[in-house]
Protein backbone atom coordinates (compact mmCIF):
# COMPACT_ATOMS: atom_id res chain seq x y z
CA UNK A 1 0.00 0.00 0.00
CA UNK A 2 1.36 3.71 -0.78
CA UNK A 3 -1.02 6.29 -0.30
CA UNK A 4 -0.31 10.42 -0.48
CA UNK A 5 -2.37 13.18 1.15
CA UNK A 6 -2.25 16.42 0.54
CA UNK A 7 -1.77 18.42 3.75
CA UNK A 8 -1.03 21.73 1.92
CA UNK A 9 -0.58 23.73 -1.56
CA UNK A 10 -4.19 22.30 -1.97
CA UNK A 11 -5.61 24.76 -3.86
CA UNK A 12 -3.73 27.56 -1.95
CA UNK A 13 0.03 28.49 -3.26
CA UNK A 14 1.43 28.06 0.26
CA UNK A 15 1.61 25.49 3.10
CA UNK A 16 3.16 22.93 1.35
CA UNK A 17 3.11 19.47 2.99
CA UNK A 18 2.48 15.77 1.28
CA UNK A 19 2.62 12.53 3.19
CA UNK A 20 3.22 9.66 1.50
CA UNK A 21 2.51 6.70 3.89
CA UNK A 22 2.96 2.58 3.39
CA UNK A 23 1.45 -0.20 4.67
CA UNK A 24 3.21 -0.02 8.60
CA UNK A 25 1.22 3.33 8.62
CA UNK A 26 4.52 4.94 8.37
CA UNK A 27 6.12 6.98 6.13
CA UNK A 28 7.63 10.80 4.61
CA UNK A 29 6.59 13.87 4.31
CA UNK A 30 7.30 15.82 1.62
CA UNK A 31 7.90 19.66 2.73
CA UNK A 32 6.66 20.93 6.30
CA UNK A 33 5.61 24.67 5.27
CA UNK A 34 3.40 27.60 6.65
CA UNK A 35 0.29 28.68 4.89
CA UNK A 36 0.99 32.22 4.47
CA UNK A 37 -1.46 35.25 3.84
CA UNK A 38 -5.05 36.88 5.12
CA UNK A 39 -6.38 35.86 8.62
CA UNK A 40 -7.87 32.58 7.08
CA UNK A 41 -4.57 30.92 6.10
CA UNK A 42 -2.50 32.14 8.74
CA UNK A 43 -5.28 30.23 11.45
CA UNK A 44 -4.75 26.89 9.26
CA UNK A 45 -1.72 26.67 10.89
CA UNK A 46 -2.92 26.30 14.39
CA UNK A 47 -5.52 23.91 13.24
CA UNK A 48 -4.06 20.34 14.46
CA UNK A 49 -2.77 18.21 11.44
CA UNK A 50 -5.06 15.13 10.12
CA UNK A 51 -2.12 13.07 10.60
CA UNK A 52 -0.14 11.55 14.05
CA UNK A 53 2.97 13.44 14.01
CA UNK A 54 4.73 9.88 15.13
CA UNK A 55 3.73 8.76 11.90
CA UNK A 56 5.97 10.49 9.80
CA UNK A 57 9.65 8.55 9.97
CA UNK A 58 11.32 11.40 7.32
CA UNK A 59 10.98 14.68 6.09
CA UNK A 60 12.37 15.26 2.72
CA UNK A 61 12.54 18.63 1.47
CA UNK A 62 12.81 20.65 -1.68
CA UNK A 63 13.82 23.89 -0.76
CA UNK A 64 14.36 26.52 2.01
CA UNK A 65 11.36 29.05 1.19
CA UNK A 66 8.63 29.91 4.69
CA UNK A 67 5.88 28.17 2.48
CA UNK A 68 8.09 24.80 2.09
CA UNK A 69 9.98 24.49 5.78
CA UNK A 70 8.40 27.09 7.71
CA UNK A 71 5.92 24.40 9.96
CA UNK A 72 8.45 22.53 11.36
CA UNK A 73 9.76 24.27 14.63
CA UNK A 74 5.41 23.59 15.14
CA UNK A 75 6.06 20.05 15.04
CA UNK A 76 9.53 20.20 16.61
CA UNK A 77 8.25 19.01 20.07
CA UNK A 78 6.77 15.75 18.77
CA UNK A 79 8.57 14.65 15.71
CA UNK A 80 11.67 12.36 16.51
CA UNK A 81 12.45 11.60 12.35
CA UNK A 82 15.12 12.96 10.25
CA UNK A 83 14.85 16.14 7.93
CA UNK A 84 16.27 16.07 4.52
CA UNK A 85 17.68 18.08 2.23
CA UNK A 86 20.93 19.42 0.00
CA UNK A 87 23.77 21.66 1.67
CA UNK A 88 23.01 25.03 0.35
CA UNK A 89 19.31 24.14 1.62
CA UNK A 90 20.35 23.91 5.10
CA UNK A 91 22.58 26.94 5.51
CA UNK A 92 19.37 28.78 3.89
CA UNK A 93 16.52 26.93 6.03
CA UNK A 94 18.86 28.10 9.34
CA UNK A 95 18.68 31.84 8.54
CA UNK A 96 14.76 31.07 7.73
CA UNK A 97 13.39 29.41 10.81
CA UNK A 98 15.92 31.27 12.76
CA UNK A 99 14.41 34.49 11.37
CA UNK A 100 10.52 32.94 11.49
CA UNK A 101 10.77 31.96 14.93
CA UNK A 102 11.67 35.70 15.80
CA UNK A 103 9.59 37.62 13.78
CA UNK A 104 6.57 35.23 15.56
CA UNK A 105 7.45 36.32 18.79
CA UNK A 106 7.81 40.24 17.53
CA UNK A 107 4.31 39.87 15.97
CA UNK A 108 2.94 38.51 19.23
CA UNK A 109 4.53 41.32 21.18
CA UNK A 110 3.53 43.87 18.83
CA UNK A 111 -0.54 42.36 18.63
CA UNK A 112 -0.19 42.58 22.47
CA UNK A 113 1.44 45.86 22.54
CA UNK A 114 -0.57 47.57 20.19
CA UNK A 115 -4.35 45.70 21.09
CA UNK A 116 -4.86 44.55 17.31
CA UNK A 117 -5.39 40.95 17.99
CA UNK A 118 -8.70 39.38 19.14
CA UNK A 119 -6.78 36.41 21.12
CA UNK A 120 -5.49 37.48 25.07
CA UNK A 121 -2.94 37.45 24.62
CA UNK A 122 -1.77 36.35 21.65
CA UNK A 123 0.81 34.05 21.14
CA UNK A 124 3.58 32.74 18.88
CA UNK A 125 3.26 29.90 16.87
CA UNK A 126 6.61 29.04 17.72
CA UNK A 127 9.48 30.20 19.80
CA UNK A 128 13.35 30.59 18.85
CA UNK A 129 14.02 27.51 21.15
CA UNK A 130 11.25 25.21 18.97
CA UNK A 131 13.38 25.91 15.31
CA UNK A 132 16.88 24.88 17.17
CA UNK A 133 15.31 21.88 18.49
CA UNK A 134 14.34 20.92 15.36
CA UNK A 135 17.74 21.95 13.41
CA UNK A 136 19.22 19.89 15.11
CA UNK A 137 17.12 16.88 13.53
CA UNK A 138 18.92 18.44 9.30
CA UNK A 139 21.28 15.26 7.35
CA UNK A 140 22.01 16.90 4.02
CA UNK A 141 21.79 15.11 0.70
CA UNK A 142 23.71 15.96 -2.87
CA UNK A 143 21.76 15.66 -6.00
CA UNK A 144 21.58 12.93 -7.70
CA UNK A 145 22.74 10.39 -5.32
CA UNK A 146 20.15 8.03 -3.82
CA UNK A 147 19.21 7.60 -0.30
CA UNK A 148 17.40 4.46 0.70
CA UNK A 149 15.56 5.33 3.93
CA UNK A 150 13.42 2.71 5.77
CA UNK A 151 10.11 0.84 4.73
CA UNK A 152 11.81 0.18 1.05
CA UNK A 153 11.50 3.95 -0.14
CA UNK A 154 14.18 5.78 -1.40
CA UNK A 155 14.50 9.49 -3.25
CA UNK A 156 17.04 11.19 -5.31
CA UNK A 157 16.91 14.89 -5.71
CA UNK A 158 17.66 17.20 -9.16
CA UNK A 159 17.90 20.86 -9.77
CA UNK A 160 14.92 23.00 -9.93
CA UNK A 161 16.55 26.09 -10.74
CA UNK A 162 14.42 28.07 -7.74
CA UNK A 163 16.54 29.29 -5.15
CA UNK A 164 19.74 28.22 -3.90
CA UNK A 165 19.33 24.27 -3.60
CA UNK A 166 16.33 24.23 -4.78
CA UNK A 167 15.33 20.62 -5.95
CA UNK A 168 13.02 18.43 -7.77
CA UNK A 169 12.25 15.14 -5.84
CA UNK A 170 11.81 11.54 -6.96
CA UNK A 171 10.36 9.37 -4.37
CA UNK A 172 10.17 5.50 -4.69
CA UNK A 173 8.00 2.93 -3.46
CA UNK A 174 9.68 -0.86 -3.77
CA UNK A 175 7.26 -3.89 -3.21
CA UNK A 176 7.95 -7.33 -3.08
CA UNK A 177 4.62 -8.19 -5.57
CA UNK A 178 4.81 -5.95 -7.95
CA UNK A 179 7.10 -3.17 -9.77
CA UNK A 180 7.90 -0.06 -7.56
CA UNK A 181 6.16 3.27 -7.38
CA UNK A 182 7.77 6.64 -8.74
CA UNK A 183 6.34 9.94 -7.18
CA UNK A 184 7.56 12.92 -8.47
CA UNK A 185 7.52 16.00 -6.55
CA UNK A 186 8.48 19.09 -8.83
CA UNK A 187 8.81 21.60 -6.06
CA UNK A 188 9.16 25.04 -7.25
CA UNK A 189 10.28 24.92 -10.45
CA UNK A 190 12.17 27.74 -11.74
CA UNK A 191 12.35 30.31 -14.62
CA UNK A 192 14.04 28.85 -18.62
CA UNK A 193 16.43 31.34 -17.94
CA UNK A 194 17.24 32.30 -14.29
CA UNK A 195 19.11 35.41 -13.71
CA UNK A 196 21.91 33.80 -12.32
CA UNK A 197 21.01 30.21 -10.87
CA UNK A 198 21.58 27.33 -13.22
CA UNK A 199 18.43 26.42 -14.86
CA UNK A 200 16.20 23.49 -13.60
CA UNK A 201 17.08 19.73 -15.30
CA UNK A 202 14.77 17.55 -17.04
CA UNK A 203 12.30 15.69 -14.92
CA UNK A 204 12.63 11.82 -14.55
CA UNK A 205 10.24 9.29 -15.36
CA UNK A 206 7.58 8.95 -12.81
CA UNK A 207 4.00 7.03 -12.41
CA UNK A 208 3.16 10.22 -10.40
CA UNK A 209 3.94 13.83 -10.53
CA UNK A 210 2.63 16.67 -8.12
CA UNK A 211 4.00 19.96 -10.14
CA UNK A 212 3.55 23.59 -8.83
CA UNK A 213 0.85 25.30 -10.82
CA UNK A 214 1.66 28.90 -9.19
CA UNK A 215 1.18 30.82 -12.83
CA UNK A 216 -0.63 28.63 -14.31
CA UNK A 217 -2.84 30.79 -16.14
CA UNK A 218 0.31 33.15 -16.84
CA UNK A 219 3.19 33.62 -19.10
CA UNK A 220 5.50 36.10 -18.19
CA UNK A 221 6.97 38.93 -20.62
CA UNK A 222 9.98 38.81 -22.57
CA UNK A 223 11.65 41.79 -21.05
CA UNK A 224 14.97 41.40 -19.37
CA UNK A 225 14.26 42.08 -15.70
CA UNK A 226 17.66 44.36 -15.71
CA UNK A 227 15.22 46.80 -18.35
CA UNK A 228 12.19 46.71 -16.12
CA UNK A 229 14.36 47.51 -13.23
CA UNK A 230 15.84 50.31 -15.48
CA UNK A 231 12.46 51.86 -16.34
CA UNK A 232 11.36 52.24 -12.91
CA UNK A 233 14.78 53.14 -11.21
CA UNK A 234 15.27 56.05 -13.57
CA UNK A 235 11.98 57.56 -12.45
CA UNK A 236 13.29 57.10 -8.65
CA UNK A 237 16.01 59.35 -10.02
CA UNK A 238 14.19 62.00 -12.38
CA UNK A 239 11.15 62.56 -8.94
CA UNK A 240 13.86 61.87 -6.69
CA UNK A 241 11.71 59.53 -4.76
CA UNK A 242 12.15 56.71 -2.40
CA UNK A 243 11.64 53.30 -3.98
CA UNK A 244 10.36 50.79 -1.12
CA UNK A 245 10.95 46.51 -2.60
CA UNK A 246 9.54 44.00 -0.23
CA UNK A 247 11.65 41.54 -1.12
CA UNK A 248 12.23 37.35 -0.56
CA UNK A 249 15.46 37.49 1.25
CA UNK A 250 16.39 34.60 -0.41
CA UNK A 251 17.32 35.14 -4.52
CA UNK A 252 15.01 37.96 -4.65
CA UNK A 253 17.28 40.82 -2.71
CA UNK A 254 20.01 39.08 -4.72
CA UNK A 255 18.77 39.41 -8.08
CA UNK A 256 17.62 43.11 -7.75
CA UNK A 257 20.73 43.96 -6.21
CA UNK A 258 22.75 41.84 -9.47
CA UNK A 259 20.71 44.11 -11.37
CA UNK A 260 21.23 47.61 -10.10
CA UNK A 261 25.12 46.40 -10.00
CA UNK A 262 24.82 45.78 -14.09
CA UNK A 263 23.02 49.09 -14.85
CA UNK A 264 25.53 50.97 -12.13
CA UNK A 265 28.60 49.38 -13.92
CA UNK A 266 27.33 50.44 -17.47
CA UNK A 267 26.68 53.80 -16.81
CA UNK A 268 22.76 53.70 -17.09
CA UNK A 269 22.20 54.85 -13.60
CA UNK A 270 24.32 56.76 -11.11
CA UNK A 271 25.29 54.55 -7.64
CA UNK A 272 22.14 55.91 -5.86
CA UNK A 273 21.95 55.47 -2.19
CA UNK A 274 20.69 51.60 -1.54
CA UNK A 275 19.82 49.87 1.72
CA UNK A 276 19.14 46.36 2.55
CA UNK A 277 17.17 46.25 5.71
CA UNK A 278 16.65 42.68 6.42
CA UNK A 279 19.30 40.54 8.41
CA UNK A 280 18.39 37.56 6.69
CA UNK A 281 18.90 39.08 3.07
CA UNK A 282 22.26 40.01 4.20
CA UNK A 283 23.08 36.38 5.87
CA UNK A 284 22.06 34.67 2.67
CA UNK A 285 23.71 37.24 0.12
CA UNK A 286 27.33 35.72 2.06
CA UNK A 287 26.68 32.59 0.93
CA UNK A 288 27.02 33.02 -2.89
CA UNK A 289 30.35 32.41 -2.46
CA UNK A 290 30.13 29.38 -0.60
CA UNK A 291 27.73 27.68 -2.99
CA UNK A 292 29.72 28.51 -6.50
CA UNK A 293 28.29 25.24 -8.00
CA UNK A 294 24.98 26.77 -7.67
CA UNK A 295 24.98 29.73 -9.99
CA UNK A 296 27.25 31.45 -13.01
CA UNK A 297 28.66 33.90 -10.79
CA UNK A 298 31.99 34.23 -11.17
CA UNK A 299 33.65 32.90 -7.47
CA UNK A 300 36.69 35.63 -8.45
CA UNK A 301 34.31 38.15 -9.16
CA UNK A 302 32.52 37.25 -5.91
CA UNK A 303 35.63 37.74 -4.08
CA UNK A 304 36.67 41.14 -5.46
CA UNK A 305 35.31 44.40 -4.73
CA UNK A 306 35.24 45.75 -7.18
CA UNK A 307 33.39 43.25 -9.31
CA UNK A 308 31.29 41.50 -6.91
CA UNK A 309 27.99 41.09 -8.95
CA UNK A 310 26.29 41.84 -5.34
CA UNK A 311 27.73 44.57 -4.49
CA UNK A 312 28.35 48.19 -5.44
CA UNK A 313 29.93 51.10 -3.97
CA UNK A 314 26.47 52.95 -2.81
CA UNK A 315 24.95 49.68 -1.45
CA UNK A 316 24.83 49.31 2.74
CA UNK A 317 23.47 46.23 4.78
CA UNK A 318 21.47 47.22 7.72
CA UNK A 319 22.77 45.39 10.88
CA UNK A 320 20.85 46.82 13.67
CA UNK A 321 17.23 48.22 14.47
CA UNK A 322 18.82 51.60 15.05
CA UNK A 323 19.96 51.62 11.45
CA UNK A 324 16.78 50.36 10.14
CA UNK A 325 14.85 53.28 12.20
CA UNK A 326 17.16 55.91 10.73
CA UNK A 327 16.28 55.30 7.41
CA UNK A 328 12.20 56.43 7.52
CA UNK A 329 14.11 59.85 7.43
CA UNK A 330 15.85 58.69 4.32
CA UNK A 331 15.23 61.66 1.21
CA UNK A 332 15.57 60.31 -2.05
CA UNK A 333 16.52 59.37 -4.82
CA UNK A 334 17.07 56.27 -2.88
CA UNK A 335 15.87 52.68 -2.82
CA UNK A 336 15.04 50.42 0.12
CA UNK A 337 15.17 46.73 -0.20
CA UNK A 338 13.60 44.66 2.60
CA UNK A 339 11.78 41.55 3.74
CA UNK A 340 9.28 40.00 3.45
CA UNK A 341 8.66 39.97 -0.02
CA UNK A 342 4.71 39.41 0.53
CA UNK A 343 4.50 42.20 3.06
CA UNK A 344 3.18 39.76 5.44
CA UNK A 345 5.96 40.68 8.60
CA UNK A 346 9.25 41.96 9.09
CA UNK A 347 11.12 44.83 8.97
CA UNK A 348 9.09 45.85 6.00
CA UNK A 349 5.73 46.66 7.57
CA UNK A 350 7.70 49.45 9.23
CA UNK A 351 8.69 51.15 6.30
CA UNK A 352 5.24 50.66 4.97
CA UNK A 353 3.50 52.02 8.02
CA UNK A 354 6.25 55.21 7.66
CA UNK A 355 5.90 55.46 3.68
CA UNK A 356 2.83 54.01 2.40
CA UNK A 357 0.68 57.41 2.59
CA UNK A 358 4.03 59.10 0.82
CA UNK A 359 3.14 60.00 -3.28
CA UNK A 360 7.28 60.46 -3.32
CA UNK A 361 7.32 56.91 -2.57
CA UNK A 362 7.37 53.82 -5.09
CA UNK A 363 6.44 50.49 -3.44
CA UNK A 364 8.07 47.92 -6.22
CA UNK A 365 6.81 44.17 -5.55
CA UNK A 366 8.50 41.75 -7.54
CA UNK A 367 7.36 38.40 -7.07
CA UNK A 368 3.93 36.29 -6.72
CA UNK A 369 1.86 37.76 -3.69
CA UNK A 370 -0.78 35.05 -2.29
CA UNK A 371 -4.27 35.67 -1.66
CA UNK A 372 -5.07 38.46 1.06
CA UNK A 373 -1.58 39.47 2.12
CA UNK A 374 -1.03 42.93 2.19
CA UNK A 375 1.30 42.49 -1.00
CA UNK A 376 -1.91 41.45 -2.92
CA UNK A 377 -4.15 43.72 -1.36
CA UNK A 378 -2.00 46.87 -2.53
CA UNK A 379 -0.95 44.80 -6.15
CA UNK A 380 -4.81 45.03 -6.98
CA UNK A 381 -5.41 48.42 -5.95
CA UNK A 382 -6.26 48.66 -2.28
CA UNK A 383 -6.92 52.88 -1.43
CA UNK A 384 -6.26 51.47 2.20
CA UNK A 385 -3.45 49.62 4.09
CA UNK A 386 -4.15 47.96 8.09
CA UNK A 387 -0.46 47.75 9.94
CA UNK A 388 -0.03 47.06 12.95
CA UNK A 389 -3.95 47.84 13.38
CA UNK A 390 -3.60 50.81 12.15
CA UNK A 391 -5.79 52.07 8.45
CA UNK A 392 -3.34 54.04 6.45
CA UNK A 393 -4.52 55.72 3.57
CA UNK A 394 -2.38 54.70 0.16
CA UNK A 395 -0.82 57.16 -1.35
CA UNK A 396 2.79 55.85 -2.92
CA UNK A 397 2.50 54.25 -6.47
CA UNK A 398 2.37 50.67 -6.56
CA UNK A 399 3.87 48.99 -9.43
CA UNK A 400 4.54 44.97 -10.05
CA UNK A 401 7.46 43.08 -12.40
CA UNK A 402 6.64 40.08 -13.04
CA UNK A 403 9.75 39.31 -14.60
CA UNK A 404 11.97 38.47 -11.76
CA UNK A 405 9.45 35.78 -10.78
CA UNK A 406 11.12 32.50 -9.81
CA UNK A 407 8.62 30.58 -11.05
CA UNK A 408 8.18 29.11 -14.41
CA UNK A 409 5.06 30.48 -16.40
CA UNK A 410 1.98 27.90 -18.34
CA UNK A 411 4.44 27.79 -21.00
CA UNK A 412 7.71 27.04 -18.85
CA UNK A 413 5.55 24.43 -16.65
CA UNK A 414 4.34 22.58 -20.15
CA UNK A 415 7.50 22.54 -21.20
CA UNK A 416 9.40 21.54 -18.18
CA UNK A 417 6.44 18.47 -18.15
CA UNK A 418 7.12 17.32 -21.65
CA UNK A 419 10.73 16.20 -20.84
CA UNK A 420 8.96 13.52 -19.03
CA UNK A 421 9.63 10.41 -21.27
CA UNK A 422 6.46 9.07 -21.36
CA UNK A 423 3.23 10.25 -19.38
CA UNK A 424 2.45 9.07 -15.80
CA UNK A 425 -0.83 7.81 -14.62
CA UNK A 426 -1.83 10.63 -13.15
CA UNK A 427 -0.29 14.49 -12.42
CA UNK A 428 -1.47 16.15 -9.52
CA UNK A 429 -1.42 20.13 -9.98
CA UNK A 430 -0.81 21.56 -6.45
CA UNK A 431 1.09 24.79 -5.01
CA UNK A 432 -1.87 26.97 -7.07
CA UNK A 433 -4.73 28.71 -6.70
CA UNK A 434 -8.02 27.39 -7.77
CA UNK A 435 -8.15 29.62 -10.80
CA UNK A 436 -4.75 28.75 -12.40
CA UNK A 437 -4.47 25.52 -11.93
CA UNK A 438 -7.53 25.23 -13.12
CA UNK A 439 -6.65 27.17 -16.55
CA UNK A 440 -3.03 24.97 -16.79
CA UNK A 441 -5.28 21.53 -16.15
CA UNK A 442 -7.25 22.40 -19.43
CA UNK A 443 -4.38 23.40 -21.36
CA UNK A 444 -2.65 20.27 -20.23
CA UNK A 445 -5.52 18.29 -20.99
CA UNK A 446 -5.71 19.64 -24.29
CA UNK A 447 -2.12 19.80 -25.58
CA UNK A 448 -0.29 16.42 -23.74
CA UNK A 449 -3.52 14.16 -23.34
CA UNK A 450 -2.49 13.75 -19.53
CA UNK A 451 -4.93 12.49 -16.90
CA UNK A 452 -4.79 15.37 -14.49
CA UNK A 453 -5.99 15.94 -11.19
CA UNK A 454 -6.91 19.26 -8.90
CA UNK A 455 -6.21 17.73 -5.18
CA UNK A 456 -7.81 19.01 -2.36
CA UNK A 457 -6.78 20.15 1.09
CA UNK A 458 -6.35 16.80 3.11
CA UNK A 459 -7.69 14.45 0.47
CA UNK A 460 -6.02 11.27 0.26
CA UNK A 461 -5.42 9.23 -3.00
CA UNK A 462 -4.41 5.12 -2.81
CA UNK A 463 -1.17 5.43 -5.46
CA UNK A 464 -1.79 1.32 -5.58
CA UNK A 465 -5.29 1.40 -6.91
CA UNK A 466 -4.44 3.39 -10.14
CA UNK A 467 -3.47 1.63 -12.88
Amino acid sequence: MLSLQFLGAAGQVTGSKYFLRTATHRGVMVDCGLFQGGHELSQMNWNPLPIQISDVANIVLTHAHLDHTGYLPKIAQWFTGQIWCTPATLDVTQFILRDSAHLQEEDAKNANHRHYSKHKPALPLYLPEDAERVLGLFNVQDRHKKKVLPDDISFEYSNAGHILGSCSVLMEKRFDDRDPIKVLFSGDIGREKPIYLNPKEAPPQADFVLCESTYGDKQHNNIDPTEELYNVVKDIIQFKSVLLIPAFAVDRAQEIIYCLHKLISAGRIPAIPTFVDSPMATSVTALYEKYVEEHTMSPGDLQSPDKNPLSFPSLKFTQTVDDSKRLNDLKGPAIIISASGMATGGRIMHHLANRIGDPNTTVLFTGYQAEETLGRLLMEGAKTATIFGEKLSVGARILTLTNFSAHADQREIIDWLKQIPKPPKRLFLTHGEDGPRGVLKSVIEKELGWNVALPKLNEIVDLTGIS
